[in-house]
């Protein structure tokens, strides 16, 4: 597990100066996840437009490390400056919000197209609202989340 920890700051450090960024990853462990923190100057340089940056690094950083993570079961999420943590608390309530609108409403809402992992926050708090159904519409980078009113 330390050497899997190592080799991921030094794939995602040697990423960030290949990119001209001057910073340093943090990785801490939960369960079968490693959390890499990107702490930079520029983190909205490196986030990019709606977190455009920040996946792409993401998918580099897993990338190198796919090969000593072969055959463990083990995850590899990157962060930087906590932005995916603000997104979620963003998403979380939104979803509410809207679930809550089409409750009263009786009309359903939609969200702009948004990653898989975001559709997931939205599909997950709403779950919890006995009366509204979630649906993912639309193919590849336009999916997005659409809250209904529970049909029955």
């Amino acid at each position: 597990m330390q050497e899997l920890t190592i080799l991921l700051k030094k794939h995602t450090d040697g990423v960030l100066e290949m990119m001209g960024f001057e910073g340093e990853s943090i990785i801490v462990i939960d369960g079968k996840t490693f959390l890499v923190n990107v702490e930079v100057d520029t983190p909205a340089l490196l986030i990019g437009r709606g977190g455009e940056g920040l996946e792409a690094l993401q998918h580099v950083v897993r990338l190198l490390a796919s090969e000593a993570l072969q055959g463990q079961d083990y995850d590899v999420v990157v962060d930087i400056a906590g932005y995916r943590q603000k997104k979620a608390s963003y998403l979380t309530r939104t979803a509410r919000d809207k679930a809550y609108q089409v409750l009263a409403t009786g009309l359903p809402e939609s969200f702009p197209p948004m990653s898989a992992y975001e559709r997931r926050i939205v599909h997950m708090t709403c779950a919890d609202i006995d009366e509204v159904e979630t649906t993912s519409e639309g193919t590849g980078r336009d999916r997005k989340v659409v809250i209904k009113p529970k049909k029955g």
